[in-house]
């Protein structure tokens, strides 16, 4: 970031997905163009529902992670045995991200920080439940007041229980994070604000270390809803920027990154995997589901972000765009990036990522970026699964096949529901810094 001499490096990754736990598994999939792809049957009382594909975690077991069996008994005991997938969920990512930085959150002295990111936790659990317990009541011959008070009685402590500051204090208990904390929701663009807020923290010296963790999973009420909109692929495949791209599925999982102040991950000798340069948002405020085609609010995010990082656009050498795989979406994408690289441009080099792992939603960009950092630190572009053809009318070029390359500076952008547009730029360390 021009003219602050604090700098943020990221310094531990803990990605959660449907072709792996951690990081080692993770990559080895991707290299292995490996994906969780699973078709699922929904069945209510016997009676089929829908089938669809989604990029699904098997098998997760919160007490495969090695948290405290006190702290998750008494999880368990507060919420009443009901299993939160997303609470749990983000309880996995924060200790796979804790444990690859080799940091103890006690050594900070309370200058570590968090920032959750999620678009609805916990609420389509809700819903089943309420579903559930509403046509019980249905079957029987009650009053109104009876039901009411029925309902309440169920459901008020799970209802206060969904406000998002509960998740961030059974994350910030049971592991010891007492510094600065927020919560976020940006649609699917959260996991890039909550690393620019994460960088803020450091940048004005509330934190020395900053946890940011991101998670969903896949339910029948987000499939049936995308599915309406006319966004789901029916064979199952995410094809971004494909001549015949026809929408995307949803996919398990989630990351958590720990971003560190560079004289703090020096001195502890911490692996570094990049430093963090800076970020550029621009909220477009038109439509919740797609994107203004006239509207020049992604470019503009693009374009901050090289600005603040004090890049030049030359400088970048690959791109992980959002990559959704619908027709208007990805058309809006592609208009930013060939307008400010050119088209069909050599460089930046292009690819994208949810195909291996799905839409995750309030996640996606978070687990995108862990993907990113571990193709940089590898210096290996994956390809972009599932493009048979790239529509000519995008003017952009994507890898088609695995690229073993030495780069040094990427571009992370996503263009998020209801107009949250960002980019992020990261560089490994030891460019010159002006």
């Amino acid at each position: 970031m021009k003219n602050n001499p604090k700098r943020t490096v990221i310094t531990g990754v803990g990605p959660l997905s449907s072709i792996g736990f951690g990081k080692t598994a993770l990559w080895k999939s991707i290299i292995e163009g490996k994906t969780g792809l699973a078709k699922e049957d929904f069945f209510v009382d016997g009676e089929k529902i829908d089938s669809f594909y989604y990029h699904k975690i098997k098998y997760f077991s919160i007490d495969d992670f090695d948290i405290d069996k006190d702290i998750l008994k008494d999880i368990r005991i507060w919420k009443e045995r009901n299993e939160s997938i997303d609470l749990f969920y983000l309880l996995a990512i924060v200790k796979l991200a804790l444990a690859d930085s080799k940091l103890q959150p006690k050594e900070f002295n309370g200058k570590i920080g968090l920032v959750l990111a999620h678009e609805n936790p916990g609420l389509d659990q809700f819903y089943e439940d309420i579903i559930n317990k509403t046509y019980d009541f249905k079957k029987q011959d009650t009053s109104k007041k009876k039901y009411f008070e029925a309902i309440c009685n169920a459901f008020s402590k799970r209802g206060y229980d969904l406000q998002t500051f509960m998740f961030l204090f059974q994350v910030v208990r049971a592991f010891g994070i007492h510094g600065y904390s927020l919560f976020i929701n940006n649609a699917c663009a959260s996991g890039l604000f909550a690393i620019e807020a994460g960088a803020d923290i450091i940048r004005s010296g509330k934190c020395n270390c900053v946890v940011v963790a991101a998670s969903d999973h896949t339910s029948i009420f987000k499939h049936l809803w995308f599915k309406k909109l006319n966004m789901y692929p029916e064979d199952g495949l995410i094809k971004p920027f494909a001549k015949n791209r026809d929408g995307f599925v949803s996919g398990d999982g989630g990351a958590g990154i720990v971003l560190e102040d560079l004289d703090s991950a020096l001195k502890r000798k911490a692996h570094i995997y990049a430093e963090y340069l800076g970020g550029g948002f621009h909220l477009e405020g038109w439509k919740v589901a797609i994107p203004d085609m006239t509207s020049d609010s992604y470019k503009i995010a693009i374009e901050t972000a090289i600005a603040n990082s004090d890049v030049k656009k030359e400088d970048i050498d690959l791109i992980i765009p959002h990559g959704v795989g619908t027709q208007v979406t990805d058309a809006y994408e592609a208009k930013a990036i060939a307008n400010i690289f050119g088209k069909n441009p050599k460089k930046p080099l292009i690819t994208a990522f949810k195909p291996y792992i799905g839409h995750n939603l309030g996640s996606t960009a978070l687990l995108e970026t862990v993907i990113l950092l571990l193709a940089l630190e590898n210096s290996l572009v994956p390809p972009t699964l599932n493009c048979d053809e790239v529509d000519p009318k995008l003017n952009i070029d994507l890898v088609r096949k695995a690229t073993k390359v030495n780069f040094n500076t990427t571009l992370k952008t996503a263009c998020g529901f209801a107009g949250y547009n960002a980019a992020v730029i990261f560089q490994k360390l030891g460019k010159n810094r002006t």
